[in-house]
């Protein structure tokens, strides 16, 4: 089955040096942040990919410039084979916007307050201009709101009047207005409660199964990627270290850092089981390790871990892996 979105060599490089000024008057050469470095994937139709990782692995990164809002500094997004980066595609991408849309972290912040919530809903489809006539966008706001399990009536209150998670209803029905049919959410339900989380999760499931939605999905929670994934890719230091299927990820992982990371999960059916706990911290992203950048913290970590960076190979970057000492 051919990818719906492609993801080729991706990198993002920021410049966060001090002040050209202050670098003079201090000596100091400029400084660049490598966000994201090298990443790759594919995502087929109907089918969800999550990026998991610890806070600052560069998750939130490639998702903005997989839609869009972020430039990449190398590599190429395809989605629906229409290239997000190619200036001789710029007419095709505009076609393309209404089909990609994002759900945010924080439902409130990605809100205006002072529009009420049918016209925060209705404004992808005045944006496209994909219904004419007032009363039949009326219509399909209240359609859209009755989707994602509110009211059509809830259209004339302001976002203040619900709760967190009927927020983020309300910005996956605003994500639906455009007839999308490729969804980024980043990190959509970490902002809210667990039981809460769970409906919203079952929410975006069920949607996926009725629209044939395809998702990308981004997340530092693993029980949460558990339940929503089809793959998942594993990032540490803007790179990708293991992808594979979730449920095989789940039952075998390969790489150090994902065994590390499930151990350190809460799991009542290994109560008394000896765990490797999350061990260090990540490194300076500015000043990463040479070789693989997980190497401080891995076990597994020799001579070569610490000179050499480990290709992705067969599904997962690890020395360790590949040469059979894991």
């Amino acid at each position: 089955m051919s990818a719906y979105v492609e993801v080729t060599d991706l990198r993002r490089v920021f410049d966060v040096s001090k002040p050209w000024l202050n670098r003079v008057i201090e000596r100091e050469p400029r400084r660049f942040l490598t966000a994201v470095d090298r990443v790759g994937f594919e995502i087929v139709k109907g089918e969800t990919f999550a990026i998991v990782g610890e806070s600052g692995s560069g998750k939130s990164t490639v998702a903005r410039m997989v839609v869009g809002l972020l430039p990449p500094s190398a590599g190429e997004v395809r989605i629906a084979n229409v290239s997000m980066t190619d200036p001789r595609q710029a007419a095709a991408r505009r076609r393309l916007r209404a089909r990609i849309q994002m759900i945010f972290q924080d439902p409130y912040a990605s809100m205006n307050p002072r529009w009420r919530v049918g016209r925060i809903i209705a404004e992808p489809i005045r944006a496209f201009d994909l219904i004419k006539g007032e009363a039949a966008i009326r219509a399909r706001v209240g359609e859209l709101l009755g989707l994602v399990g509110l009211h059509a009536d809830d259209a004339r209150k302001y976002p203040h009047a619900f709760s967190g998670g009927q927020r983020q209803r309300i910005a996956i029905a605003r994500a639906l207005a455009s007839q999308a049919e490729f969804l980024v959410g980043d990190e959509p339900t970490s902002a809210l409660d667990v039981s809460v989380q769970a409906q919203i999760l079952n929410l975006m499931r069920d949607l996926q199964d009725r629209l044939g939605l395809t998702y990308l999905f981004i997340s530092h929670n693993l029980a949460v990627v558990r339940h929503m994934a089809t793959r998942v890719g594993v990032m540490y230091l803007g790179r990708l270290v293991e992808v594979a299927p979730s449920r095989d990820l789940f039952a075998r992982p390969r790489h150090p850092y994902t065994r590390m990371l499930l151990d350190a999960v809460p799991d009542l059916a290994h109560v008394g089981r000896a765990r490797t706990p999350v061990s260090g911290e990540i490194p300076n992203p500015i000043d990463p390790p040479p070789g693989c950048t997980f190497n401080p913290r891995c076990p597994l970590a020799n001579d070569r871990c610490r000179t050499e960076v480990p290709a992705l190979l067969d599904g997962v970057a690890c020395h360790a892996v590949q040469e059979g000492r894991d």
